[in-house]
Order: C-alpha cells, then structure tokens, then sequence
C-alpha cells in the first residue's frame, strides 16, 4: 500500500492552490521552516498522501487519481476549468502548475465525464 507521494516545488503553496482544487482533496498539514518560509504541504486524497516539497521540481511519471460516484459533478466542474492535455478511453491527462503529468482514470470502465 503506497503511504505517500512527494513532489518537489520551488513553490509548495502555489502547488498547494492547484491541488486543492482537486476533488476530495483535503490540507492536512503544513512545516515551516526556522525562517517562516513554507517548506511542506500535505495534502490526503483518501488514504494517499501528497508532499508537496519546497526545492527542486521533481515529480513521478504521472499522479493518476480515480473518482466515487457521488465526487462525479466535482470532476466535470473541475476538468472544465483546466486545459486538458491528452485522453485515453480510460484516462484524461492534464497538468498541475508547475508542469507536472496528472491524470485522472476510471479503468477497467471507459471514462464518460468528458
């Protein structure tokens, strides 16, 4: 079972705007450092984690998320907001704001939001 993802950032709160635009999204912890700058965020998508690290940008291949019936509206709404990069007939693919791959997946299922 994964515990958390980390994604390194020049900038953890403008990251963290993005992400918690994501449905189901929750902000669950932040590190400061000595100086007051922000040095972490956390944020829960369910049982995952999401490290949102201060320093170089770095990412996984792509943060791919699913969806419940009952968060379906959300991701329609959130998806119309966004430029949508690519699309599988499971997989819509879009970018964070710092350029990173994320998508979102209904397989086995084709996906019908979009």
């Amino acid at each position: 079972m994964i515990h958390h993802i980390a994604i390194g950032t020049p900038n953890p709160s403008n990251l963290a705007e993005f992400y918690l635009q994501i449905p189901g999204a929750k902000k669950t912890q932040e590190f400061h450092y000595d100086s007051g700058m922000v040095r972490s965020i956390w944020i829960e998508f369910g049982p995952i984690i999401l490290m949102l690290e201060e320093g170089a940008k770095s990412s996984p291949r792509a943060l791919v998320f699913s969806f419940t019936e009952k968060e379906k509206t959300k991701w329609i709404q959130f998806l119309n907001q966004i430029q949508i990069q690519n699309k599988t007939d499971y997989t819509v693919y879009f970018l964070d704001s710092d350029g990173n791959l994320l998508g979102l997946s209904q397989y086995p299922e084709k996906l019908t939001l979009i």
